[in-house]
């Protein structure tokens, strides 16, 4: 059975690789590689911080969070993503990341309570990208989505060839959801002003990114161990 897992998580992690190969191969079609990279990553902080129980538990169901991380995505759904810094709210006429992170959440745990934990764990993994969404300033401030695709593009460019991307630091907690949310837009907004008036583009780019994907990746592996925490004497865990 270990073996078992051990394999499955390999092969998510390689999966990773193969969408940033130096090549850049069909790049531009990869779905959700940044999301995927920040699970991998989110779930290691767990392990190099002592959160063995969490890490075990996480690294088994690898596969189904990063199929939940990238459906997030898919049907337009990413209109709904955007959480306004100051208006709390998302783009005109659609939902916000906030609204949508509590109802993916919710889910999950209506899955866990019927015993469905592969279904729970998809649910979660979407939660998730909600999270990750809401570090990136052109989620939380409406006056930077022209600029959108282009820093997403830069990322993934740079995503396994630049070490500044990832962290050891511990997870970040918050006892609720919205905290996940609300903090992380803050951040978000903050990052962007203290560096948008560095000329070098890719300067600037990477100042943010290195900021915005570390605090990703720590809130991910606090809203697994939130999560971890709600369930862990439930009888279906292992």
């Amino acid at each position: 059975m270990k073996h078992g897992i051990e394999k499955t998580y390999g092969s998510a992690v390689k999966g990773i690789f193969f969408a940033v190969n130096p090549l850049k191969k069909r790049i531009m079609k990869t779905n959700c590689t940044v999301h995927k990279f920040i699970i991998i990553q989110a779930i290691e902080i767990l392990k190099i911080n002592g959160y063995s129980k969490e890490y075990d538990f996480f690294r088994k169901y690898v596969r189904a969070l990063n199929i939940g991380v990238t459906w997030a995505d898919q049907d337009f759904k990413s209109s709904n993503h955007f959480y306004h810094i100051t208006r709390g709210r998302g783009l005109y006429g659609f939902s916000d990341a906030l609204t949508e992170c509590k109802k993916y959440y919710s889910k999950s745990m209506q899955f866990l309570k019927s015993g469905e934990i592969q279904r729970a764990l998809f649910y979660f993994g979407a939660s998730c990208h909600l999270v990750q969404d809401v570090t990136v300033p052109q989620h939380v401030n409406n006056k930077l989505l022209n600029s959108h695709r282009k820093f997403e593009l830069w990322i993934i460019g740079r995503l396994l060839t630049d070490y500044s991307f990832t962290t050891n630091e511990s997870p970040i907690v918050y006892e609720k959801v919205d905290d996940f949310i609300k903090n992380n837009a803050i951040m978000a907004n903050s990052t962007y002003i203290k560096n948008r008036n560095i000329e070098s583009r890719e300067e600037r780019y990477s100042k943010i990114s290195t900021v915005i994907i570390r605090e990703a990746e720590r809130t991910t592996a606090g809203f697994m161990v939130k999560y971890f925490n709600e369930i862990k004497n439930s009888k279906i865990l292992p």
